[in-house]
């Protein structure tokens, strides 16, 4: 248990900084995302050891990893996201393991589109965007399909980076409290 209040700061940390890099340049840089995911399958070897079986606990933070990497990177070869908000939510994996990892990569998502929706409105570009999504499910069952008709260049760009980083927080806080987001709001409305 020790090891989990070592590792939430940690984990923390590094979203921070991935946030502000994708926020600032646009990036989220390799020399943070490699020592991260390093760090997180350490903490899933010493958590496993700490209960007698050091190959369960990194097992477990293995298939996070995996489940994490392998989701975003299939987005990634269909153009959805940057190579390193792949391997910001495979750090987080790492360090959250299996099935916590599912958790956050939702919230992650939620978050991004709740990011992407507010841009969009923020840009004026509603129209154009479920204009675009209509196409693009217009075109998807064809054969040869050219997806990027429905979406070309000069699309909105939505910083993954923030929306891993408030996504995974998100969670972690729901861990910390014992209950839900909502719950919290409800009962601190109802008090």
């Amino acid at each position: 248990m020790i090891g989990y209040w070592l590792a939430v700061p940690i984990l923390a940390v590094v979203l921070v900084t991935a946030a502000v890099c994708d926020l600032r340049w646009g990036r989220v840089y390799n020399w943070l995302t490699y020592p991260a995911i390093l760090i997180g399958l350490a903490f899933g070897l010493a958590e496993g050891a700490a209960g007698g079986r050091p190959w369960d606990g990194l097992t477990d933070h293995l298939l996070g990893f995996g489940f994490a990497f392998g989701l975003l990177f299939v987005a990634y070869l269909l153009g959805g996201m940057g190579g390193g908000d792949v391997k910001l939510m495979a750090a987080v994996g790492a360090f959250l393991g299996w099935p916590a990892t599912l958790h956050a990569v939702f919230y992650s998502f939620l978050v991004g589109a709740a990011i992407g929706l507010i841009l969009m409105i923020w840009r004026g570009r509603t129209r154009l965007l479920v204009r675009r999504l209509w196409m693009a499910l217009c075109i998807l069952p064809l054969p040869a399909a050219n997806l990027d008709i429905a979406a070309p260049e000069g699309t909105i760009r939505v910083p993954f980076g923030l929306a891993v980083c408030l996504g995974t927080l998100w969670y972690e806080a729901e861990q910390i409290m014992g209950k839900s987001f909502w719950d919290a709001m409800a009962s601190l409305v109802s008090a």
